[in-house]
């Protein structure tokens, strides 16, 4: 059924590169899958590297008058963490580590049963919760925010990019080609 207009549709099997649409609105209703379990598997554990690398890390190294300070996400969300900036701190936890740990975790969790033929134990839960959380993860504001704030201070201190902001960068990526998998996909894993 086409969720934008309700016109029933029989289900078919897409080619390399189809789309299928409706023939009342023209919505999409499907695209071909070309990612395998096993892909999909290895993608979010390279997710789940590049996240552990990307917390670990400095995303940027400050330099002024001989004195260096590494800025990484932690570090900014408990400076902030004093006076009225608490919230603020409080949402950069959460979008940039809370809720792409949890969607990290949630995929490895239905992929690792799905590469095994199984359906993983809390499917539903999982997949709800991973629908509702992708919205929330702003993990390409931040980067977009980070590189304007290194090209901004560079005009007034040594700045330098740090192994923080490469991994951020390639998290970013890896996570936006996961929420490219199609919803209806993941319904019907093993």
């Amino acid at each position: 059924m086409c969720p934008h207009c309700d016109v029933l549709h029989r289900q078919v099997v897409l080619g390399r590169r189809e789309i299928g649409a409706c023939i009342a609105c023209g919505g999409i209703l499907a695209r071909h899958r070309s990612l395998s379990v096993d892909q999909l598997l290895a993608l979010t554990v390279a997710a789940a590297l590049v996240f552990l690398i990307a917390n670990a890390y400095p995303l940027m190294i400050i330099e002024v008058g001989g004195m260096h300070t590494e800025a990484t996400v932690w570090g900014a969300a408990l400076l902030m963490l004093h006076g009225w900036t608490a919230w603020p701190a409080a949402v950069l936890a959460l979008t940039m580590f809370v809720l792409p740990l949890l969607q990290i975790t949630l995929l490895l969790w239905l992929l690792t049963f799905a590469s095994f033929g199984r359906r993983a134990p809390g499917f539903r839960g999982a997949l709800v919760a991973l629908h509702r959380s992708r919205p929330w993860s702003m993990t390409e504001v931040f980067l977009l925010g980070a590189l304007v704030a290194i090209v901004k201070l560079s005009s007034w201190v040594h700045v330098v990019p740090g192994i923080g902001i490469w991994a951020l960068a390639s998290l970013m990526v890896l996570l936006t080609v996961l929420s490219m998998v199609e919803p209806r996909f993941w319904w019907t894993l093993p």
